[in-house]
């Protein structure tokens, strides 16, 4: 059974001050209460690590939850789903210790005694006035940075035990974890051991499971190019998102093949693979963007993105591809590219309320007016006139 220190949380902090209740929330994990669960996993994900920031809380907590993946009262298949949240919980944490690349920047001056005025503070029961003083502030956050590359090893090691779980989502979950652990500061373990078993883990899996692991092996930095040939489009795409496939013309080739029809790539799963939180698809754009130059390879996909783009997704797909199609735009007549994606734009209904900041601004910054009308002569101007007879 997982002992929880109460005592060790009483001098920190989460998103919400004191992290007094943190440990009440650790011990719900294993409760058979679902109510206590729900917001446990809330307190973790909205107090001990809050929209990716860790605060001193967040290292312990997370020692705690590694701990808590090999309690026998969470060994269950009913409780699959929860182990597979506090294994993503654990990826946000490995991945929370490389937020800034030297939280030593952040460090106090010498003489400032950062846990005198931490006890003071505490003492006086104004934790907010912790965070209005900017060297106190600092010298916080790296600590929780610090914390969070410190328990690395710890996290890793309940992550690859992980990978033997009965269950297929659980072992998704892991294979994230695994990667966001291999690519923190702190990692040392060598590689190889973990690809190999991902390796063998991906030949038995399903297409899901499959595209989770082969996103682990570029997390680790490998170079996953057997997968480019797999059967199933959302794991070659995943293979194809490796960053040591950057520099590979097959790989390139074959996120814009999945970019021909992207409405498709957000059918691909039944279970997005963990280290996607959102539409497959803007992964895929950001990724083609950064890697194809010139605008005629990057056209067909925008115009097939074009009928589907929404003003909700304005800064995620047709945004920047606006903004890669129009970069550097001489003044004159739109080239043939431009023409073309802008007047797609133009016919698409929902991208043209004037009431939308966040749409304005999109074509604002990529030099255009907000206005359909106008939009529409530029494309029109760029036309070549027809031959006089």
């Amino acid at each position: 059974m997982t002992e929880i220190d109460a005592g060790e949380f009483a001098t920190l902090l989460h998103a919400y001050g004191r992290a007094s209740d943190t440990p009440e929330h650790l011990a719900a994990l294993v409760d058979a209460d679902p109510a206590g669960r729900r917001a446990a996993l809330e307190h973790l994900w909205s107090a001990v690590i809050h929209q990716g920031t860790p605060w001193t809380a967040t290292p312990p907590a997370a020692v705690t939850v590694a701990a808590l993946l090999g309690d026998p009262r969470l060994s269950g298949a009913a409780d699959a789903e929860l182990r597979a949240d506090l294994l993503r919980f654990l990826a946000a944490v490995a991945e929370a210790g490389r937020s800034h690349p030297d939280p030593d920047e952040f460090a106090p001056p010498a003489g400032f005694d950062v846990d005198a005025a931490l006890t003071a503070a505490l003492d006086s029961g104004d934790e907010d006035e912790l965070y209005a003083d900017e060297v106190m502030a600092n010298a916080l956050y790296a600590r929780a940075v610090l914390g969070c590359r410190e328990i690395v090893p710890t996290l890793l090691t309940a992550a690859a035990s992980a990978l033997s779980d009965p269950e297929p989502t659980v072992r998704a979950a892991a294979a994230h974890a695994v990667g966001a652990c291999c690519a923190a500061p702190a990692a040392t373990t060598e590689v190889m051991p973990l690809a190999r078993r991902l390796d063998a883990l991906a030949a038995e899996a399903g297409p899901d499971e499959r595209a989770a692991l082969v996103l682990a092996m570029g997390e680790l930095g490998l170079e996953p190019r057997g997968y480019l040939d797999d059967p199933h489009p959302g794991v070659r795409a995943c293979a194809a998102l490796a960053p040591a496939l950057a520099d590979d013309p097959a790989a390139t080739a074959e996120l814009l093949a999945a970019l021909a029809d992207p409405a498709a790539t957000d059918g691909w799963f039944t279970h997005r693979p963990p280290q996607i939180s959102t539409w497959i698809r803007f992964t895929l754009v950001a990724a083609a963007i950064a890697r194809v130059d010139g605008p005629g390879r990057l056209l067909p996909a925008a115009l097939a993105i074009a009928p589907i783009a929404s003003r909700y997704t304005a800064q995620r797909d047709w945004g920047p591809l606006l903004h890669a199609l129009f970069a550097g735009r001489d003044p004159g007549p739109l080239s043939p590219a431009q023409r073309r994606y802008l007047g797609a734009l133009v016919d698409n209904e929902d991208l043209w309320d004037p009431s939308n900041g966040s749409v304005g601004l999109v074509f604002r910054d990529a030099g255009l007016p907000y206005d359909r009308d106008a939009c529409r002569d530029l494309v029109g101007e760029s036309t070549p006139s027809a031959p006089t007879r």
